[in-house]
């Protein structure tokens, strides 16, 4: 009769002084991280006196909403702040469903000359036509002046194309080849198979796609002279810009006397992170999933 081997237990690792260096540094690194983050909240909700009279931190001891109320209602923010909202999602949903057709097709494992399709479209991340055609383009397309003109030309970034591309290869072919057996069209292999099973590379490319349109203030400036129609990023560059107060009143009741560049600044910059902050939760348990994976196979 063969006696039974006793289980084992498994020790606790010692804590080793590299162990207490490494969790240290990485406190510091992440003590900086926040602490710009954390300066420029408290800024906006300071006074002018409490800027002023801190060394390396903030505290607003006469906390007011100055700053929020001329951001809000005197600079136009508000509008700006819609206006991202809607280029960055309906640009979001634009580039989505091109990067998605483009990535399946290039993601066929018998598609004649996908070789070539990729070459040709791989140079575009390296070579460019240049700044000057491309604006000649756009205004020759009647864009200029208009949202149109930071959507529809900025469709697709191939980099993200290549990293969907390499989720939709991931999938088992063998379960596609059973779906063509069964009767079905690329379009449903694609809704019905493909996107449920890549749903960590749809939402890091997603967020890729928000970020960037999001923060792009070049080329509004470019393509946009009409006011009504800026983007937060780049009303935010402008305030940022300033070295004075701009405007003239005190928008939303408040008194230009109590306002001060750096605390507009500073609310300015909090106003622009908050959609970021709001999405970021929602899709971070798929990011680093998403880019790990979307980048071991080509």
């Amino acid at each position: 009769m063969s006696k039974k081997r006793p289980i084992a237990v498994g020790r606790r690792r010692r804590i080793t002084p590299l162990d207490i260096i490494i969790t240290i540094f990485m406190c510091l690194f992440a003590i900086l991280c926040l602490y710009p983050f954390v300066n420029q909240i408290l800024i906006s909700f300071a006074s002018q006196a409490d800027y002023y009279n801190s060394t390396l931190f903030v505290i607003p001891r006469h906390f007011n909403v100055d700053s929020y109320k001329y951001i809000l209602f005197h600079d136009k923010m508000g509008q700006s702040f819609l206006v991202s909202i809607s280029v960055s999602t309906v640009g979001t949903a634009y580039s989505m469903i091109l990067t998605i057709l483009g990535a399946y097709v290039l993601s066929i494992k018998d598609l004649p000359g996908k070789r070539a399709f990729f070459i040709f479209i791989l140079i575009t991340v390296f070579f460019g036509g240049g700044l000057i055609p491309f604006y000649l383009t756009v205004r020759e397309l009647g864009l200029i002046n208009s949202i149109a003109s930071i959507i529809i030309p900025f469709g697709i970034n191939t980099f993200n194309m290549i990293i969907l591309r390499n989720f939709f290869k991931q999938i088992p072919q063998e379960m596609i080849e059973s779906c063509k057996i069964d009767g079905a069209n690329d379009f449903i292999i694609l809704t019905r198979f493909i996107l449920p099973l890549s749903k960590a590379g749809l939402a890091t490319i997603a967020l890729f796609y928000f970020v960037e349109r999001w923060n792009d203030w070049y080329w509004p400036m470019m393509f946009l002279d009409h006011y009504d129609l800026i983007p937060m990023a780049l009303q935010l560059r402008n305030i940022l810009a300033e070295n004075q107060s701009t405007g003239t009143g005190g928008g939303g009741g408040v008194d230009p006397g109590t306002l001060f560049n750096e605390g507009k600044h500073a609310a300015t910059i909090v106003i622009s992170m908050i959609p970021i902050l709001a999405v970021y939760p929602f899709v971070q348990k798929y990011f680093v999933k998403g880019v790990m994976m979307g980048s071991v196979k080509t």
